[in-house]
């Protein structure tokens, strides 16, 4: 179990739920509980663009400020982080888990060039490591 030769290939999850920059707050969060996810994805504006990502705890900290009606006025466009920390398939897991920890995201998207192709979450790695431990 190195994590030197394993690549984010090798542990992402290749289905990445993906919502709208325009989509309400609310709606976001019934997707994440739907889907069983802690984060969505909002695809590039552009081709070959940047995705964006918004998370469970985005949503938590608008709610300890705001009243829970303002998940009916913002949009995930209001919260989101763009471009998202990314990382490349062929990208090694400990590269990977370096890059997550001096950015302090716990989630990448994995890329083929520009296309996507996965997810990565530190708790897919810790998952791993407890696996195949001695």
């Amino acid at each position: 179990m190195n994590l030197d030769t394993l690549s984010a290939a090798d542990l992402m999850h290749p289905q990445v739920e993906q919502i709208a920059a325009d989509v309400t707050l609310r709606l976001a969060a019934e997707q994440m509980s739907r889907a069983k996810v802690y984060c969505l994805l909002i695809p590039p504006e552009l081709p070959g663009g940047a995705y964006g990502v918004v998370t469970s705890k985005d949503i938590v900290q608008v709610l300890c400020r705001h009243p829970a009606t303002v998940l009916e006025e913002l949009r995930v466009a209001d919260v989101m982080a763009r471009p998202a920390i990314s990382v490349q398939e062929t990208m090694s897991v400990r590269d990977c888990l370096n890059l997550m920890r001096m950015t302090g995201v716990r989630r990448v998207p994995v890329l083929r060039g520009a296309q996507l192709v996965g997810i990565l979450s530190f708790t897919d790695v810790f998952e791993h490591v407890v696996r195949n431990s001695d």
